[in-house]
């Protein structure tokens, strides 16, 4: 068998790379006889068929969140689990049951950003059956350091908890990049500090704000990010050698690139879910990054971030970040009206954003970067309005801000 590699090359029958229709390339490489193996596996334990003739990874099927249920149900069955759930903001909840490890000790092979010496405060929020903050609690107990388990802080009671922080020794947080921006504004409003030598980041982008905000309440810090789902696990790391929005795929997987969701296959023990072919959420591309290690990527954003305005089709990703590029905002969150009894279907888009940036300056920018609001702006100028706000909104139980919200009236 060959296979196409992403630059139009043949490759060897040991080579296996997505050739879907409709991809756009992969990273990372596999066995196609090891892949086999692991679908067929997969297969006996409640993962999708495997043709008898499959010859390639493109002739598996497709798999989803049923799959994950069972399989991982299935798995951890002798030893017990944590059951975990993603989704369930603007969609039912899908759940997933995680071994008591959570893959830590496979993370630890190439991505070490905690040792003995290490004080960790821990940003996220614990409950609600979401992932992170166990899973940091995870981290820290194999890396050999002491943990505090915060959660989320506020501006206001920050005052309340500095002085045991310094007294603790902390110096890593581990947060998404809006909770690690808030703590280091509260801080820098105080004019307080904490000798923080390592930032954990995860579940969010940066943004340029964000980034220099931190960076300037902890000058000294390095910053280590990772990549994944509550149903994979980590999938890719970022180290401090790295650019800041470049994560390399861990070995033993190779990623399909696809606009639908890229596909995620992977071998060998230790994860907390092996996959064939499972659809991840989100839009990757493969990148380049400074420290020269291969299987780079970015994250994209979200595949199903298309919505209709007035029956013009628009990008939530684009137009967050069409808003965040504008001199003097911060930060920008879409928050959009569903029509009746439609789903992607909007009557009218309001941007809320933080900055000092005037919001008819940005609504200008809007309407000259995209040809389609600017045309829904000569028919219905009541579909989009910009409103300049102190803090855009999180949700509560995973402390991540999204980049869109719903509203129904």
């Amino acid at each position: 068998m060959t296979t196409t590699t992403e630059d139009g090359a043949r490759g060897t029958e040991d080579e296996v790379r997505g050739t879907e229709d409709g991809a756009r390339g992969s990273i990372g490489a596999l066995p196609w006889p090891q892949l086999l193996r692991q679908a067929r596996r997969l297969a006996d334990l409640g993962w999708s068929e495997v043709p008898q003739a499959a010859a390639e990874l493109a002739e598996l099927a497709v798999a989803g969140p049923a799959e994950v249920f069972a399989l991982s149900r299935r798995l951890t069955e002798p030893n017990g689990s944590i059951v975990l759930s993603s989704g369930g903001t603007t969609g039912p909840p899908k759940i997933t049951f995680v071994a008591y490890d959570q893959a830590v000790g496979r993370l630890l092979r190439e991505w070490r950003p905690l040792g003995p010496r290490s004080v960790l405060l821990n940003l996220f929020s614990p409950g609600r059956m979401w992932a992170s903050h166990y899973y940091v609690q995870a981290l820290a107990e194999r890396s050999g350091c002491r943990v505090v388990p915060s959660g989320p802080l506020e501006a206001g009671e920050l005052h309340y908890w500095l002085d045991a922080f310094e007294s603790l020794g902390v110096n890593a947080v581990a947060g998404t990049p809006s909770g690690l921006t808030d703590l280091a504004q509260a801080m820098l409003d105080a004019d307080r500090t904490l000798p923080v030598r390592t930032v954990i980041w995860m579940a969010e982008p940066w943004t340029e704000v964000a980034e220099k905000t931190v960076r300037a309440a902890f000058p000294q810090a390095e910053f280590w990010g990772n990549y994944g789902s509550v149903e994979t696990y980590v999938v890719a790391t970022n180290t401090s050698a790295c650019d800041l929005r470049v994560l390399h795929l861990m070995p033993d997987q190779v990623l399909e690139l696809d606009d639908a969701g890229a596909l995620l296959s992977r071998v060998g023990e230790g994860w907390t879910l092996p996959a064939v072919r499972y659809r991840l959420g989100d839009r990757l591309a493969a990148a380049q990054c400074r420290c020269g290690r291969p299987d780079g990527l970015r994250v994209l954003g979200r595949a199903d971030d298309a919505f209709k305005l007035h029956g013009s089709l628009l990008s939530i990703g684009e137009l967050v970040e069409l808003a965040t590029s504008v001199p003097g905002v911060s930060a920008a969150q879409l928050e959009l009206l569903r029509e009746e009894e439609s789903w992607h279907g909007v009557r009218r888009m309001t941007v809320h954003y933080t900055g000092a940036a005037e919001p008819a300056e940005l609504r200008r920018a809007l309407l000259a970067g995209s040809a389609r609001l600017f045309g829904i702006e000569l028919h219905h100028p009541e579909a989009l309005e910009v409103v300049r706000v102190p803090k855009l909104t999180m949700v509560e139980r995973t402390g991540k801000i999204p980049p869109m919200i719903w509203r129904s009236r």
